[in-house]
């Protein structure tokens, strides 16, 4: 028929025929009911494109040679197939049947969501009947999307309105916000899951966005203000996990962020502003900070931007109390320096310190640091108390590398000065001037005064042997050190006496104050208060502490009349010849009084001290470089060159002083205008 140029007719005939049997087989089905006794609506309509593009493929079979011939050479002259198939689309939604189709698919997803088994290889067929009709999108996809959305949003709306605080694991007896989550995730799960069984994977991202949308989205601000705190306060890190990633799939992690850095600051405000927590303060900061970091790396994905929330919070609430935290931060690294990695068995010193230094990032007066590290090293160094050398010099390469060379200069130099001091005490052993001294063993150590933390001078008339000891070092210092002069600084010497007691002899490790007292009783066994100060001219509050060490502690070489915990200058002291002790070495460590105290507000001091020429060279620069500048200008570029906190008060007192000094003079027709004074 083809060769004799019937082909349109027999195209025509073929697709009247198609078209007559699509429309009387919908036509019946769509007379049904939704559900009969005889099966669904949909049931049938499987049936039927089942039966259709079987019969449609083998026509094809058959008329092969018309579809190969006159459909290839007649435009605009769809394939049998596609012939077919327009037919059936046709069909559907001339009748409205598309429609009904797409709302009867719908409710089977719905029952499904409700926990009722549907027919799923049922749901393939048909949704992929509708995809090769290119109805799918038409009208499937639009109302599974709004069916979608209704669905969820009752049901979130049901368990959001019915959720209780996070309760503690194995105690999940009703719905609290990680199980709400677990919820979440089953549910996309089930979606994802129903795209990959008989929806198109085109659906998916869509259906996936709407329900995520009315799970979450929409209660992000109910969920994180009623649960985040308590989520991270009990390290629910898998749950934390889930909310992240559900945050992240409707774009609302600025969210998380913020009330992530609201937590963080709450909860470090509450240690540092309590000064009861002082003596584990920094403990508890390292914990803190490894409790964050771990729930930042496993939960939230290590995100930069939550990183970078961290870092900000930490440094905003450290710096909150002024100057304390910093203070506490050099105290606990003289204690790892003193103990080793004793204090945290379960890790390394070199681990430990690390994490400090964490911490030490995010303080802004590390000048105040650098005052209390140095003095704190400085009694380290001069009573060999530290764990470890290596660990020390360690120490100073990471203050190096973070705030430079210049901020290590100093410290540096103390160690060079330790150095030069051992040396030098080898040599002073075997030169002549050693000789004099018998067979006592001298060391000094010699303190540059630029390096070192400044020490009052201290009024102490030492034994005659060390006396001797000290004129003999002076003599041979002079000798090799032309033009230097050494002044003896007693305070933070060390000694070791042999004393013999009724049981044997004992050896006492003590200050070279407490030594010098104890050696008074090596000429009478018993001394008055005021004897006592007439030969070592001690004031009051250095020989009482002393004193209180020797004869009112727990090793009481000296016995005290009247007894008591107190000394008074009308007490008298024996010595203790009944001591007694299983050890053969004893340290008797001087009584900490107010006096520590004083020393670390005299620290302080000197920090303001220097921070106020600081400031005063600051703002010359700024004034020199820019000649004139108003009160607020002057102010914000002082604070942007400054390396610690200062407050306006203060700036303002130093832009007086330079008023008076005539660095800066006020423009004649504004007064809140400064000029620089040439």
């Amino acid at each position: 028929m083809c060769l004799h140029k019937f082909g349109s007719e027999l195209y025509a005939n073929l697709q009247g025929e198609c078209l007559l049997y699509a429309r009387t087989q919908l036509s019946e089905i769509n007379k049904e009911q939704d559900e009969t006794e005889n099966g669904t609506v949909l049931t049938a309509t499987r049936q039927f494109w089942t039966q259709y593009t079987q019969q449609l493929a083998v026509i094809r079979c058959v008329f092969l040679y018309l579809d190969r011939t006159y459909v290839l050479q007649t435009a605009n002259t769809p394939s049998l197939w596609a012939m077919g198939l327009a037919v059936v689309r046709q069909c559907l939604e001339d009748s409205g049947m598309a429609v009904r189709l797409a709302r009867l698919i719908v409710q089977e997803i719905a029952r499904e969501r409700d926990g009722a088994t549907v027919d799923r290889a049922m749901l393939r067929v048909l949704t992929q009947m509708l995809v090769d009709l290119n109805l799918y999108s038409q009208y499937l996809v639009p109302r599974l999307i709004e069916a979608t959305r209704e669905h969820y949003e009752r049901e979130s709306r049901r368990m959001v309105g019915r959720l209780v605080p996070v309760q503690p694991a194995g105690a999940q007896n009703q719905m609290d916000v990680p199980l709400y989550l677990d919820h979440v995730k089953r549910r996309l799960t089930e979606e994802t899951d129903r795209t990959a069984q008989y929806l198109s994977a085109s659906t998916k991202s869509t259906l996936l966005a709407t329900a995520v949308g009315e799970l979450i989205e929409k209660h992000t601000d109910h969920l994180l203000a009623t649960s985040f705190d308590d989520m991270l306060a009990q390290d629910c890190v898998a749950d934390l996990g889930n909310l992240y990633t559900l945050l992240e799939s409707v774009a609302r992690l600025d969210m998380l962020k913020r009330h992530w850095a609201g937590y963080i600051k709450r909860t470090g405000m509450a240690l540092v502003q309590q000064p009861d927590l002082d003596v584990a303060l920094v403990t508890e900061l390292l914990a803190l900070k490894q409790r964050l970091d771990n729930v930042l790396a496993q939960s939230f994905a290590g995100s930069e931007s939550l990183a970078h929330a961290l870092r900000e919070a930490f440094e905003e609430f450290i710096n909150a109390r002024r100057n304390r935290p910093t203070q506490l931060i050099a105290k606990f690294v003289d204690q790892c320096m003193r103990t080793g990695s004793r204090m945290a068995p379960d890790q390394a010193l070199d681990a430990l310190l690390d994490r400090v230094m964490v911490l030490f990032r995010f303080i802004q007066g590390k000048d105040m640091f650098e005052a209390f590290y140095k003095r704190d090293l400085a009694k380290r160094l001069l009573t060999n108390k530290s764990a470890s050398k290596d660990a020390e010099r360690a120490m100073l390469q990471r203050l190096k590398q973070e705030c430079g060379a210049g901020f290590t200069n100093k410290l540096e130099g103390m160690f060079r000065d330790i150095e030069a001091s051992e040396d030098l005490a080898g040599k002073f052993a075997g030169s002549a001037s050693a000789a004099g001294i018998g067979s006592m063993s001298f060391h000094a150590s010699i303190l540059a005064h630029a390096f070192w933390p400044t020490y009052e001078p201290m009024d102490l008339v030492v034994p005659k042997a060390a006396e001797e000891a000290q004129n003999a070092f002076t003599e041979f210092y002079g000798e090799t050190h032309q033009g230097r002069n050494l002044q003896w600084q007693p305070m933070l010497g060390t000694c070791l006496l042999k004393v013999e007691f009724d049981e044997g002899p004992k050896e006492l490790a003590l200050s070279v104050v407490q030594g010098t007292v104890l050696c008074l009783f090596g000429e009478a066994d018993e001394l008055s208060y005021t004897e006592i100060q007439q030969n070592t001219s001690l004031d009051d509050a250095t020989l009482q502490r002393t004193l209180q060490s020797l004869a009112c502690g727990k090793t009481r070489v000296l016995t005290k009349e009247p007894k008591g915990k107190n000394v008074d200058s009308t007490d008298r002291f024996i010595f203790n010849k009944a001591f007694s002790s299983p050890q053969a070495r004893i340290k008797i460590s001087q009584i900490q009084t107010k006096g520590a105290e004083k020393e670390t507000k005299d620290t302080e001091e000197r920090v303001q001290f220097d921070r106020m020429y600081k400031v005063d060279a600051a703002i010359v620069r700024i004034m020199k470089a820019r000649r004139t500048l108003s009160y607020t200008d002057l102010l914000t570029e002082i604070m942007a060159q400054l390396k610690f906190n200062a407050s306006a008060t203060e700036l303002k007192k130093r832009i007086d002083s330079l008023l008076e000094r005539e660095f800066l003079e006020r423009d004649d027709n504004d007064q809140s205008v400064y000029k620089y004074v040439a």
